[in-house]
């Protein structure tokens, strides 16, 4: 665990390694949890429940740790979401676990969604034209999850002028192109972005020597790639083709002691949709993508004379046909049917030991070949903004083989529910209802968001995990106030523990289906919303009360326990105040203020003397009284920032500053106990953080 802070401080600016002491005395026993609009009226309106229209332009503004603009922490401060380490892209959704969420580009999903561990996303802002957030009443097309559902659509991009744009960061440089092939017919998109991280350690490095001698010889690469072809045959007829690439890799140790690790992650995923409008009734489209994720883990080491190196590696090809007829009905009914199947090939945890230099290596390999078919239908209704209705459903089929004599197979279907009714003017009721099943598991590790998690495919013995989850509540609008206030309840089935979660770099991971315990789950709680919208001001408070209990029969004692990342009271508190609006620049400011309980930890309650057989000597045995059996201080961070927009004939500036966490505290995600100094240490991510970022656009 200690490694990892280093790691990810040494990343971040060259930070110190933030570990601190505590005092044993210390630890004390667990206690036994929107869309804006520019809009304003006096009439509220039905809505989908469940769905959140991710506000692209405050998601620019806000202040993160890298510099970079992220759906992701926006989607942080809404009300049911738990975070875990802050600064990365982990959340937790109505106690659902971080591997129950999915994120799709154009309906493709993304494995590794991460740059730099976790803490800012792959997907660069320039491209995304709008992101929808489901976390209940799932439409038809999302499947294979659990809690949520973040859906990206980039741009179609610019048939008739040629757009520029250049931007750089604390963390990454990046360039935009938008241009016309044919105009009016014809158009492209591409964004490449860069990290200048190899550059700032060599600037850093002698600094760093001094201090630790882990990074002696670090290398970086980051960077992703995405480009775009859209092609309108006619008004009603149009066709695009997409790649998008990222990478990242690291290595980094000391080579005079023979000691190094490397750590690589990338995704792959091309994309060819088309999409005809028949007639003002109805319309087809269907798509055809490729998905490629890996990763790669590998460690070298000489201990006394032995030379020794140890590799692991993941591996997902994914090759996914979806076929789509729609039809509005009359009386503000709609219909939608398709298709979809998903040819996979897994191969998570293959392992090769390297004994010396010349005896070459063993290799472990898990590799499985499976088929996931959905036929899906959705019904909505909607009637003058008072009445909203929709009901989803899909047949899965699943088949999978692990080997020549393994198999296994199975069918189900899911359900969804989702209304809202108008009762008067300002107010209105809402609920939904989902009945769930997940056929690709996460094997979570230090939860970061990263991409080196493991996920691997249902089998007889890891079979689907399912939830049934319920949702009711009121929605207020009053001229700019907005207001919501709900519960929900969630039943989780077939749920992992994956026990080998803290060793992210292990042998062990290739014998992961040995450290798997599966269990149920449930979580309940109540979610509030206030918002307030304005040109000039406009703020946003969220507030969460929740519990969230695991049960697993093989784990403490078949007793209930509190989940790792069970956090009883959320409360965020968003503000943006426009200082100067004009037609040739903008200038504003914000802040946003996060209070949580802390995060659960498992640690030992107390120690005590022992013997084994045929031994003279004792030996010191550790006493658990259960798995997160200690709650972490609370969780306070507060973020300022300024902006501004400058207009010029030909070209727009823009300029971001901000200070992550302006209060500078130490918010512990995690202990361990340090035998030689005999007390526990915390690890924390970050400390008071300057961010910047700056783009021109011609």
């Amino acid at each position: 665990m200690n490694k990892i802070a280093i790691i990810l401080n040494m990343m971040l600016w060259m930070l110190p390694l933030n570990i601190i002491s505590v005092s044993a005395q210390e630890i004390r026993p667990v206690q036994d949890s929107l869309q804006s609009i520019t809009i304003y009226g006096d009439t509220v309106k039905s809505r989908p429940a469940g769905f959140v229209k991710i506000d692209i332009e405050n998601t620019s503004k806000m202040v993160t740790p890298l510099g970079e603009a992220d759906a992701i922490k926006y989607i942080q401060t809404l009300p049911g979401i738990s975070t875990g380490v802050e600064g990365t892209s982990s959340f937790y959704v109505r106690g659902g676990n971080l591997g129950n969420n999915v994120i799709t580009l154009d309906g493709i999903r993304i494995y590794g969604y991460g740059h730099l561990l976790g803490l800012t996303s792959t997907v660069p802002n320039n491209i995304i034209k709008e992101v929808n957030f489901h976390v209940g009443g799932f439409n038809a097309e999302s499947s294979n999850l659990l809690a949520s559902h973040i859906a990206i659509h980039t741009k179609d991009g610019n048939f008739e002028n040629a757009q520029i744009e250049a931007n750089i960061s604390n963390f990454i440089i990046g360039a935009y192109a938008t241009a016309p092939i044919v105009k009016g017919k014809a158009a492209f998109i591409t964004e490449v972005r860069v990290s200048p991280l190899q550059l700032e350690y060599s600037m850093a490095e002698e600094l760093l020597e001094k201090h630790t001698n882990l990074f002696n010889d670090m290398k970086a690469g980051i960077y992703d790639m995405f480009g775009k072809v859209n092609y309108k045959i006619n008004s009603n007829h149009n066709v695009y083709g997409e790649i998008f690439y990222s990478m990242d890799k690291f290595g980094y140790g000391d080579r005079e002691n023979a000691s190094y690790d490397r750590m690589q992650w990338n995704n792959f995923i091309g994309n060819i949709h088309w999409e005809w409008k028949r007639n003002d009734f109805s319309s087809v489209g269907a798509s055809l993508s490729f998905n490629n994720y890996g990763s790669n883990q590998q460690q070298e080491k000489t201990i006394g004379e032995v030379y020794n190196k140890l590799g692991i590696t993941s591996q997902i090809k994914e090759l996914v046909a979806n076929a789509q007829f729609k039809y509005r009905l009359d009386k503000g009914w709609k219909l939608a049917i398709g298709a979809r199947a998903t040819k996979s090939y897994f191969a998570p945890g293959s392992c090769k030991l390297y004994g010396t230099e010349n005896t070459g290596y063993s290799n472990s390999q898990n590799k499985s070949e499976n088929l996931l078919t959905n036929i899906y239908g959705e019904l909505e209704y909607k009637k003058n903004d008072n009445e909203y209705a929709l009901l989803a459903v899909r047949g899965n089929g699943f088949f999978t083989q692990m080997g020549k004599w393994d198999e296994f197979s199975e069918f189900n279907t899911e359900v969804s529910l989702s209304g809202s009714k108008r009762l008067t003017n300002w107010i209105g009721v809402e609920a939904t209802f989902d009945w769930l099943s997940q056929y690709y598991h996460t094997l979570e590790g230090i939860p970061l968001g990263w991409s080196l998690d493991m996920i691997v495919p249902s089998s007889a013995k890891l079979r689907p995990e399912r939830s049934v989850q319920y949702y009711g509540g009121l929605f207020i609008q009053h001229k700019k106030h907005k207001v919501s206030l709900g519960a929900y309840y969630k039943d989780l089935k077939n749920l992992i523990y994956f026990s080998e979660a803290s060793n992210f770099f292990s042998s062990h991971l290739s014998s992961w289906s040995g450290f798997i315990k599966t269990g149920n789950g449930t979580s309940k709680g109540i979610e509030v919303l206030y918002e307030r919208e304005g040109d000039k001001l406009g703020y946003k408070i969220t507030y969460t009360w929740s519990k969230t209990t695991r049960k697993f029969n093989d784990l403490n004692r078949g007793k209930i326990f509190l989940a790792k990342y069970d956090r009883p009271h959320i409360l965020n508190i968003q503000g943006n105040y426009m200082l100067h609006k004009s037609e040739k620049r903008k200038i504003g400011t914000n802040m946003l203020f996060t209070f949580q309980n802390g995060n659960l930890e498992s640690v030992k309650s107390a120690t005590y003397m022992g013997y084994l057989p045929d031994w003279d000597n004792e030996i010191i045995l550790d006493y658990f009284s259960g798995i997160n059996n200690l709650r972490l201080k609370d969780y306070i961070r507060l973020d300022i920032g300024c902006y501004g927009e400058f207009y010029r004939e030909k070209t727009v500036h823009s300029v971001k500053f901000g200070i992550y966490n302006v209060l500078n505290r130490h918010n512990c995600f995690s202990l361990y106990y340090n035998n030689e100094e005999k007390e526990w240490k915390q690890i924390y991510i970050f400390p008071i953080m300057p961010s910047f970022s700056y783009s021109i656009e011609f």
